[in-house]
């Protein structure tokens, strides 16, 4: 693609962009629109079809085609962490230097590369820079982590939903990210719907952890990024829109029991908690189900999955 190029050590920096579909087909073909409409850079697109069940609609492939977008299709849906490690092993044999991870629900309103590779050519130990992610309303979404998700970091959040939400209060304006400050911020992790991660930092951290299918990837790349010894930071002075969930927003029973399951693994592998200390989280998760399965039909046909996969879950990540 032609405009600007960034250079290190003499060489254009070229940036893969790895979207990641499943069904949402044409959420995702905005989002590729959005693209290259606003980025002048040099880049390459790589959509990642997660074994959608609808099918590709009629005359896409050409539109990926005259899009110059290289398609890779899953053979299943191994969820968030595998299908994005499809793209970025693809992005990394071409010769990318950069990847910029981006939802399908992800619409860019300007140009974001120049910013974001000037950020990385300026400071080295940065291993991942992200936008400030606006929702359709203008609010910034709220999921800038400034700090570690400990154990009881994961109790406090859950009481912040809650009557006792007071008691949470110091743990949210130490957790989450809700200023309005214009220079860069460094923080634990960024959003996992759109940043950019340098080849270097990806190689180091052997890429995401695959035994998540969806939920808890920024807490558990934080960890990550944390041991290899690099930063990451918001660039709030650029910005993208987050249609936000419409991928997810319909698992309802599905995507809670994906959650139940990423937590008790981030909390057993990541933070080394024994199962004793979390076992009080799992036994709340099972109460919220188990309340919502009263006022909802999918919840209720998915109670016996729910107790499978915990017990599954607690099992392969026992002491």
């Amino acid at each position: 693609m032609g405009g600007f190029n960034i250079k290190s050590g003499g060489e254009a920096l070229m940036v893969g962009i790895i979207i990641l579909n499943y069904n949402g087909w044409e959420l995702t073909r905005k989002c590729i629109e959005s693209i290259l409409q606003q980025f002048k850079g040099l880049y390459k697109i790589y959509l990642v079809d997660n074994a959608s069940s609808i099918a590709m609609p009629e005359g896409y492939k050409d539109i990926l085609h005259n899009y110059n977008v290289k398609f890779i299709a899953g053979k299943t849906n191994r969820g968030y962490s595998a299908g994005n490690n499809l793209g970025i092993k693809a992005a990394l044999k071409d010769g990318c230097s950069h990847i910029l991870i981006s939802n399908n629900d992800i619409l860019f309103t300007q140009d974001i590369l120049e910013e974001l590779l000037g950020f990385f050519e300026q400071n080295k130990k940065v291993g991942i820079a992200a936008p400030r992610v606006m929702l359709k309303d203008g609010v910034p979404q709220q999921v800038q982590l400034k700090c570690k998700m400990t154990l009881g970091g994961k109790y406090l959040n859950i009481l912040r939903k809650t009557p006792l939400k007071f008691l949470s209060k110091r743990f949210v304006n130490d957790f989450y990210y809700t200023g309005n400050r214009k220079e860069p911020i460094k923080v634990y992790m960024v959003s996992g719907c759109c940043f950019m991660v340098s080849k270097e930092c990806i190689q180091k951290i052997g890429y995401f952890d695959e035994n998540t299918f969806l939920y808890e990837e920024e807490n558990i790349l934080g960890c990550k990024i944390e041991k290899a010894n690099f930063n990451s930071y918001i660039l709030p002075y650029i910005t993208v829109l987050h249609l936000h969930g419409q991928s997810t927003e319909k698992m309802k029973a599905f995507s809670f029991v994906c959650m139940i399951e990423s937590e008790i693994y981030y909390c057993r592998q990541y933070l080394s908690c024994n199962i004793w200390s979390v076992l009080p989280l799992i036994m709340i998760r099972i109460c919220e189900f188990l309340i919502k399965a009263v006022f909802d039909n999918d919840y209720r046909k998915n109670i016996g999955r729910m107790f499978s996969k915990i017990y599954k879950e607690m099992k392969r990540n026992r002491a």
